[in-house]
């Protein structure tokens, strides 16, 4: 997103608020500060205790701040905590705030990260800045908080300006409202450097060997609501294991999760990894990488498996042969934009033989299917870079 904001509009000046600021900081180079709500502190804490006294800090802050709100309406600033600071001055510094794509409202969540997304642009509304949802995926929404998610959803899409999704799936939220647009995944808008990762080690050792490379990602959460952990264990360790074997390949799994937060996604690959029977010729990425560098690895790979939604889009949009197992109907949507459906397979349907019946087509049709995706790419940029063009007519 900011990279190309800036190749259109390079005296545009862009801030953060980020759940992790520091980080935000250092990868994109931009002013940054922590959410309205800081859900970092209270999912790091580790003590009970001390994850409550956060809860109720971050609850009372909600209440004050709904008061500042109502009292600047007439013109008053009551005083803001020092915590709090830096985030409501680069509110009240803002002409519009933006709250960009993936997938944020939506039951896949939890309802805390919901509010969290929720809170920090109803607060944007509430000081009547010029909003923007960008490049969203909308839904679904089910279980005991899902009418209470739908309903703050739908208070948000009428309050904003304007609204992109980036897949049909998400207008059946949007239905009645004008201010909604249909456009494409952002990220399609950028080109991948493949020169990025070329002296990763990882990276090396892969293209010396001589073996088919591929990539792949996983999921460490929401495979649960098809298998139990020991059964998805199992199953994603017979179907690297006869990758392997069948194909003389070398796996590279890339994690998509900061290790911060008890390893992110990389316990269970290493679970998976030690149930396999060609464990040597598999490996995990090791770093935690900025998503500019992860899609250059991703790019260097001959076949790319993702479940991930974003590694999906780096797959596509890097021309490198693609595979979905598709948690969700956006990355089955996305396949689709590039005539790729039949290359997904729902996670809920997953087994070893259907997955290898996919990967059997791929690899025997590799350079049609790099060159079907690459001219699809050429379609699809067009509409991810309709984004841009909508947030800056909230400017004029």
């Amino acid at each position: 997103m900011k990279r190309t904001l800036l190749a259109g509009w390079p005296d545009l000046c862009i801030a953060l608020t980020a759940y992790d600021p520091n980080k935000a900081q250092q990868e994109y180079g931009l002013e940054s500060s922590d959410w309205l709500i800081d859900l970092r502190r209270i999912k790091l804490a580790k003590a009970k205790a001390l994850k409550g006294l956060y809860i109720i800090c971050e609850g009372l802050w909600i209440l004050y701040s709904m008061l500042w709100l109502i009292i600047s309406r007439i013109g008053l600033h009551l005083p803001v905590p020092r915590f709090k600071k830096k985030t409501i001055q680069l509110y009240l510094r803002s002409n519009v705030v933006v709250l960009p794509g993936g997938h944020l409202f939506t039951n896949l969540n939890s309802f805390i990260t919901n509010l969290a997304h929720f809170y920090g642009l109803f607060f944007a509304v509430g000081l009547k800045k010029r909003c923007m949802i960008y490049a969203e995926t909308i839904g679904p929404f089910f279980g005991i908080w899902g009418p209470i998610s739908f309903l703050l959803t739908r208070f948000l899409l009428k309050k904003v300006d304007a609204v992109s999704v980036r897949d049909k799936n998400s207008l059946q939220y949007c239905r009645g409202l004008k201010n909604v647009y249909l456009t494409a995944e952002c990220v399609f808008g950028l080109e991948t450097d493949r020169s990025l990762a070329e002296h990763l080690p990882d990276v090396v050792r892969m293209e010396s060997d001589g073996r088919l490379r591929v990539g792949a990602t996983i999921h460490h959460i929401f495979y649960r609501r098809f298998f139990s952990h020991a059964q998805y264990v199992a199953l994603m360790a017979a179907i690297f294991d006869r990758i392997i074997a069948d194909f003389d390949a070398e796996i590279l799994v890339i994690p998509m999760e900061d290790s911060c937060h008890g390893g992110g996604d990389r316990p269970i690959i290493r679970e998976m990894i030690g149930a396999m029977k060609e464990a040597q010729h598999i490996h995990v990425l090791e770093g935690d990488h900025d998503c500019i560098l992860t899609s250059s690895v991703l790019a260097r790979m001959d076949i790319f498996i993702g479940t991930k939604t974003h590694s999906i889009v780096y797959g596509l949009k890097s021309s490198v042969p693609t595979i979905s197992i598709s948690y969700h109907d956006k990355a089955n949507e996305f396949m689709e934009m590039f005539g790729m459906l039949d290359h997904a397979i729902n996670l809920k349907e997953l087994t070893v033989e259907a997955l290898l019946g996919i990967f059997r087509k791929v690899v025997q049709n590799r350079a049609q299917i790099a060159d079907i995706q690459q001219k699809a790419l050429n379609r699809i940029r067009h509409d991810a870079l309709e984004n841009n063009k909508l947030l800056m007519a909230l400017f004029e």
